[in-house]
């Protein structure tokens, strides 16, 4: 639009819808107004430390992501998955966990968390799924103590970032964080919690909502900027509102917080460089990434001590066409997270920064002709200066088919809970033993309540 044409009442529709588009729902919205007020105090933190979930949707391949590279146990590999197998002498070599004569190669799509993982500062977590509880091969069977709809994407998608799965209102374990440590951060106007993908479960809490952004930064109204007469005069004609009924005067003061906030944030990007790392071109993940380096980057502009990232990737849904498809994926997933750590280090921030990677499910060990089917338990990584990397998280099971931990096509229990693999980073970020029990109510269900991993 040009700066010299009229306004219309569209246009100014569109500039509060814009204005606004941080906010993505109307408890979205809501919260902006009274989630700050609400949410409890909590002390205040000297440091800085960041959380980065990397959602890969569709339920990612995980065991032809970390594969057994000894002889015994790569051939009942190869028995379960027949021509999903991937050959031995293609798999990138993981230098042998400490202590251990278990031998593991990765995806040959992957050399950079080759490198990552060889140098210590990648872990991988073995078998994670969702839980109610410890369940065996006889119970599941039976169909006893199951997430509920279990090999559904939505429910299941729902389960892992809610880990409410028997709850009738969720909320996600990162909103539950941010309800109870939100108010450590200086500044409560911007959110904890930023998602570089929209709406989403897992940064939705009682009281805090996800500020969304896009990978080119804050969603805006291109007329609007601090010194646009426009701003002005859109501002009077929001504060005129205050004289009207309750609806008009609540939209108004939505919008006006919205344009500061979005401002607030525009300018604090604008005051810190563009990372010197150089990310992948043409891989929407590393585009999320680099955003959240730079909004990492401009931390201490926006009063942040504590924050939490939430990116996805799409496409794992491989039903078919999995040989060719899942390398490329694979391959993105590799290549931004490697470029990501590299700015974190530039940053001077790699300790403070854990990034992690949550699915739908895994997929089943039995090939389907062209690829795989839904199942459960799968293989996560994390990653970051303060990972206790070059490490096997779990224990890797048993692909035989038909074997103590399948239950059918494939299908392997998980024995790592996403409680478990959760608590462990919530408490590296910060929160008590006590208040991980408030955001994970079942931890206690569960033998350990940590994996140690960081």
């Amino acid at each position: 639009m040009s700066p010299f044409k009229p306004w219309t009442r569209r246009d100014l529709l569109r500039c509060g819808l814009s204005a606004a588009a941080g906010l993505t729902t109307p408890r979205a919205m809501l919260g902006l107004l009274g989630a700050a007020s609400a949410t409890a105090a909590h002390a205040a933190f000297t440091d800085y430390k960041a959380l980065v979930c990397i959602f890969l949707h569709g339920g990612n391949d995980g065991y032809n992501l970390l594969v057994p590279y000894d002889s015994t146990r790569y051939n009942r590999y190869k028995a379960a998955r027949t021509n999903l197998a991937l050959a031995r002498s293609e798999l990138l070599p993981l230098a042998p966990p400490l202590l251990s004569f278990d031998l593991y190669g990765l995806h040959p799509a992957m050399p950079e968390l080759q490198k990552l993982y060889n140098n210590d500062r990648l872990a991988f977590i073995i078998n994670a799924g969702t839980l109610l509880a410890p369940v065996t091969k006889d119970e599941v069977l039976a169909g006893r103590n199951l997430p509920p709809r279990l090999y559904s994407h939505n429910d299941q998608q729902d389960c892992w970032v809610s880990s409410q799965p028997d709850a009738t209102l969720r909320q996600g374990w990162g909103g539950r964080l941010a309800d109870l440590l939100g108010s450590a951060n200086a500044n409560s106007r911007v959110s904890m919690n930023i998602s570089l993908a929209g709406n989403n479960l897992f940064q939705t809490g009682a009281t805090s909502v996800p500020y969304s952004m896009s990978a080119g930064g804050v969603p805006s109204f291109r007329a609007l900027t601090n010194a646009s007469a426009r701003t002005a005069l859109y501002r009077q004609l929001l504060a005129q509102a205050e004289a009207a009924q309750a609806f008009e005067r609540t939209s108004s003061r939505l919008v006006s917080r919205s344009i500061d906030l979005g401002m607030e944030i525009s300018t604090a990007l604008a005051g810190v460089p563009e990372p010197g790392t150089e990310f992948p071109a043409d891989n929407g993940l590393a585009s999320q990434l680099k955003m959240v380096a730079r909004m990492i980057a401009a931390r201490e502009a926006l009063g942040l001590s504590r924050q939490v990232f939430y990116v996805t990737i799409g496409g794992f849904d491989l039903h078919d066409n999995q040989l060719d498809a899942h390398p490329a994926l694979l391959a993105r997933l590799s290549q931004a997270m490697s470029a990501f750590y590299s700015a974190t280090v530039e940053l001077g921030v790699a300790d403070a920064v854990t990034t992690f990677t949550a699915s739908d499910f895994g997929r089943t060990t039995t090939s389907n002709g062209d690829g795989s089917d839904h199942a459960w338990g799968s293989i996560h990584c994390a990653l970051g200066g303060a990972v206790k990397g070059g490490r096997i998280y779990g224990d890797y099971p048993d692909l035989t088919l038909n074997g103590p931990q399948d239950v059918g096509e494939g299908r392997i229990i998980p024995t790592t809970s996403v409680e478990q693999y959760g608590a462990t980073m919530l408490r590296w970020f910060g929160a008590s033993e006590s208040e991980i029990d408030v955001i994970f109510p079942h931890l206690s269900r569960f033998a350990t309540r940590g994996l140690g991993f960081v």
